[in-house]
């Protein structure tokens, strides 16, 4: 008989999921916002942690959890919590919005997510690239949305049955750039 922990690898990789991809992942998912610090590693691994254990029930709280957990030591003043400043996302700026409205517009976000995957049951790869681009262009805080809906992403790869994909900085990085054109 398997012990707990083998069964639980051996499920993991049933779903295309190891913990080496995962490292390997936040780990590109940093490097992309030139972020390389051990800390900014170690807190990306929490966040990650929570996200995948709790990944059943996606509220605005889980959501401001993960940003909190990534950002607990990069920007504690601003982690978990949405922006209340307007910010610069590449030419656009996207304006101050107070937090009632920033927070509901990410309550809308995962409404979107929770009703297609209750039509659906499972997301095509297609459907959550989507969703990831919606969740970006919301911008909901001042920093870390990038590295909170790439978590997010792959997050909802893995519940629906995708594999891991890891976008490493140079030629990926710049042709996920261009799903946001």
């Amino acid at each position: 008989m398997l012990n707990l922990n083998l069964k639980k690898k051996i499920i993991m990789t049933k779903n295309f999921y190891n913990e080496l991809d995962i490292e390997e992942f936040l780990e590109d998912s940093n490097a992309i916002e030139q972020e390389y610090s051990i800390n900014a590693l170690d807190d990306a691994k929490q966040a990650w942690d929570y996200a995948y254990n709790n990944s059943k029930n996606i509220t605005v709280e889980y959501i401001l959890e993960i940003h909190r957990l990534l950002l607990q030591r990069l920007e504690p003043e601003i982690a978990g919590k949405v922006r209340d400043c307007a910010v610069m996302i590449g030419f656009e700026v996207k304006e101050k919005k107070p937090e009632k409205v920033l927070l509901e517009e990410l309550k809308q976000w995962y409404d979107e997510y929770n009703k297609m995957k209750k039509e659906k049951g499972k997301l095509t790869e297609k459907d959550i690239k989507n969703l990831h681009i919606s969740y970006e262009y919301g911008h909901f805080f001042a920093d870390g949305n990038g590295r909170s809906g790439r978590i997010l992403w792959q997050i909802q790869r893995i519940n629906n049955g995708l594999p891991v994909k890891i976008i490493h900085v140079g030629e990926e990085q710049q042709a996920y750039y261009k799903w946001f054109k």
